[in-house]
């Protein structure tokens, strides 16, 4: 199951990868079964399997003595061709039905998951070491977990006169920078986590670099040297250009070329041509990682609540 969903993970986003960057078209044939399960090193039935996964969503279509074509219907809460529940739908019955396993009515699941998540809005930092991975992590903490989310730079808090962590709850960095921010979490006393990034972006700019040059437009310097060091092993690191923003108008990308555009950069860029034709952004933390921050983000509304009865 879990080789499956890893597969599945893996070809969507080569898929949506290909699509935004104009290198794949709805209708257009995909690779075979065969063929893929020689690249990834696996049976064809895992393959086919993440395939099938990928057809309930309406990113593939599977014909039979046709092969498989790309086929973007959208996401959608409706039951899929074969009358089959989509996965988000899936997904509500699973969490219906547990919830009314555990004595919750219906009408009040949403009220008391709403309770569970956003009686308190918590405050959280953001540790990275650059302007363009401060943005998008603290971005990501606020967007998509709802958190009262601030971006530091972890040269500045081990600098001598360190940044206020007042009402900080929770310091997020990576395992980069685990080390520091471990020593900074124990001197505030502040709970503190190492998450992981999705692998997906990076696992198809070094999926591309072998065939073609690649580019990545960010505004600090700190971030171009990371991204040097990440890819420095990989077969055809030199199609690596990265540009560092500096003037707008100079950015040069050939049409049809894959390109990745930081958000601080894309902030600055706004409204420039280029970037309807540049990978949009995707989600930036992991799975595993989310689950971490939704424990603590449960956790402290328990306690609020907790709180709350006992005042």
């Amino acid at each position: 199951m879990a080789q499956r969903h890893d597969l599945a993970n893996a070809l969507r986003q080569r898929l949506l990868s290909g699509m935004h960057l104009g290198l794949l078209r709805s209708g257009e044939r995909l690779p075979s079964v065969r063929d893929l399960a020689a690249e990834f090193g696996v049976g064809p039935r895992a393959i086919l399997a993440a395939y099938r996964e990928l057809e309930r969503e309406g990113l593939v279509e599977l014909r039979q003595r046709s092969g498989i074509f790309f086929g973007m219907r959208g996401r959608s809460v409706r039951t899929t061709r074969d009358g089959e529940l989509s996965p988000f739908a899936a997904w509500a019955l699973d969490v219906a039905h547990q919830g009314f396993a555990l004595g919750s009515t219906i009408p009040d699941l949403l009220p008391e998951l709403g309770r569970l998540l956003t009686t308190v809005r918590v405050r959280v930092a953001g540790v990275e070491c650059n302007d363009d991975q401060i943005a998008a992590l603290a971005a990501a903490l606020g967007s998509d977990f709802g958190l009262d989310a601030v971006g530091l730079n972890v040269d500045d808090m081990l600098s001598s006169t360190p940044p206020s962590l007042s009402g900080v709850r929770l310091l997020v960095t990576t395992p980069f920078h685990a080390g520091e921010v471990q020593e900074l979490a124990a001197r505030a006393q502040t709970p503190w986590l190492a998450i992981s990034y999705r692998a997906d972006v990076f696992a198809e700019i070094a999926r591309l670099l072998p065939t073609m040059p690649v580019y990545f437009v960010v505004t600090d310097p700190r971030f171009s040297a990371k991204l040097r060091k990440i890819y420095a092993s990989s077969p055809g690191a030199m199609n690596l250009r990265i540009i560092e923003l500096r003037d707008v108008g100079g950015i040069g990308i050939p049409d049809g070329a894959p390109a990745f555009v930081s958000r601080t950069a894309r902030e600055r860029m706004a409204g420039h041509p280029i970037l309807d034709r540049v990978m949009p952004e995707t989600r930036l933390i992991s799975d595993d990682a989310a689950r971490e921050i939704l424990s603590f983000i449960v956790r402290a509304n328990v306690g609020a609540l907790d709180e709350r009865a006992g005042g």
